[in-house]
C-alpha cells in the first residue's frame, strides 16, 4: 500500500479542504474566492512577470488591476444589458405564453389527441394551469432578495477589500505555499507527490481555463449571430448559452430551444428559423475546431463524468457543490490514472 502513498495523501488534502470549506463556509469563502481567483488569473500573472522581468508585486498589482477591469466592463455593460432583457422577457412571456398555448391546443389537441379520442379541454386546463404557475412565481422577490444579499454593506466590503488582498497573498506566495504542502508531507514521497501535484495542476488549469475560453466565444458568438438574424433578446439568450456551455450539451440546447421558438412564434418566419439554426450550426463547427486547441492539454475528461459530478455536487453541497464539483473531478482523474498505472505495472 505505501506504493499508492502519494496518491492518497493528496487525496486526504482535496477532501480535507473540502470539509473545510463546507463546515466553516463563512470564514473560508472569502480565502476560497481569493485562492481561486488567483488560480484562474494565474497564467496573466506569469505574463506580466515576463514583461516586468520577474517583478512579483508589480505583476501582481498589474494581475489585479486587469480583474478590475474586466469587472467594471461586466458591472456596466454586460450585466446591465442582460439584466435590461431578462426584465423585458418577463414582460413578454405572458405573451408568448399565449401563443405556444394556442400553437399546443390547436395542432397538438384537435389533431392528435382527438385521433386517441382524448378529451382536448383536459390538455389545454393542464397547459394553462401549467402557465398560471409559471406566471405566479416571485421572480421579481427573487431576484431582489438575491441582489439584496450580494450587495449587502458587509458582503460588499468583503468583495472589494478583503478578497483582493487574499487574491494578492496567493499570488506572490503561491510557489512558497507549495513548497510548505511539500515539507509537511514523508521525505520518501515528496518528489513523487509533487509530480503527481503537477499532473493534477496541468489538468485543472487547462481545462478550467479553456472551459472559461470556450464559453466566452460561444457566448459572444450566439448573441451576436442572433442579433444580427433579428431574434429578442439575442444577448440573454448568449449568455445563458454562454454560462451554461460549461456543462456538456446543456449550453447549446439552453441556446437553441429559445431562439426557434422566438423566431417562431415572435418574428413568425422561416428565414428566421433558419438563420436560427445557421447560428448554431457554425457555432457547433468552430467550437469543435477550437475546443482540441484549447483544451489539449487536459486528461480528456468525460462529458459523463461531469454530469455525474454536478448532481452529486448539488445533491450534497447545493449551489457551492455544484460549483467546486467539476474542478474536483478535473483533479481526481490524474490522482485516479496515476493509481492505475501503478496498479497495471506490478
Amino acid at each position: 500500500m505505501k506504493r499508492y502513498l502519494p496518491e492518497g495523501f493528496l487525496l486526504s488534502t482535496i477532501f480535507l479542504l473540502i470539509f473545510f470549506l463546507f463546515s466553516m463556509k463563512t470564514a473560508i469563502m472569502p480565502f476560497f474566492i481569493g485562492s481561486a481567483i488567483a488560480y484562474l488569473s494565474y497564467p496573466l500573472f506569469n505574463l506580466f512577470r515576463k514583461l516586468t522581468k520577474n517583478r512579483t508585486n508589480i505583476s501582481a498589482i498589474l494581475t489585479l488591476f486587469s480583474i478590475f477591469l474586466v469587472l467594471i466592463i461586466v458591472l456596466f455593460i454586460v450585466l446591465p444589458t442582460v439584466i435590461s432583457q431578462v426584465q423585458s422577457f418577463i414582460k413578454f412571456l405572458p405573451e408568448l405564453t399565449k401563443k405556444l398555448d394556442a400553437f399546443t391546443y390547436k395542432f397538438v389537441g384537435e389533431h392528435l389527441l382527438k385521433k386517441l379520442h382524448f378529451d382536448t379541454s383536459t390538455l389545454q386546463t393542464l397547459v394553462r394551469s401549467a402557465y398560471i404557475q409559471l406566471g405566479s412565481l416571485p421572480v421579481r422577490d427573487i431576484v431582489q432578495r438575491f441582489f439584496s444579499g450580494v450587495f449587502s454593506v458587509f458582503t460588499l466590503f468583503i468583495n472589494v477589500v478583503i478578497v483582493p488582498l487574499i487574491t494578492y497573498y496567493f499570488l506572490v506566495n503561491a510557489g512558497k505555499i507549495r513548497d510548505i504542502y511539500l515539507k509537511i508531507t514523508p521525505v520518501s514521497i515528496r518528489d513523487e507527490l509533487k509530480s503527481l501535484l503537477e499532473k493534477v495542476h496541468e489538468s485543472l488549469s487547462s481545462y478550467l481555463i479553456g472551459q472559461i475560453a470556450v464559453a466566452t466565444f460561444v457566448g459572444f458568438y450566439i448573441a451576436l449571430g442572433l442579433y444580427f438574424v433579428g431574434i429578442k433578446y439575442s444577448f440573454l439568450i448568449g449568455f445563458v448559452a454562454g454560462v451554461l456551455n460549461m456543462i456538456p450539451y446543456v449550453g447549446f440546447f439552453s441556446g437553441l430551444i429559445p431562439s426557434i421558438l422566438l423566431a417562431i412564434f415572435d418574428n413568425g418566419q422561416l428565414t428566421y428559423v433558419i438563420g436560427v439554426l445557421i447560428v448554431f450550426l457554425t457555432e457547433v463547427g468552430i467550437e469543435n475546431l477550437i475546443y482540441p486547441v484549447v483544451m489539449s492539454k487536459t486528461t480528456g475528461i468525460n462529458p459523463l463524468l461531469i454530469l455525474l459530478s454536478i448532481f452529486i455536487g448539488g445533491y450534497y453541497g447545493g449551489f457551492l457543490g455544484i460549483i467546486i464539483s467539476v474542478p474536483i473531478a478535473v483533479m481526481i482523474v490524474p490522482i485516479f490514472e496515476s493509481f492505475l498505472e501503478k496498479r497495471e505495472s506490478l
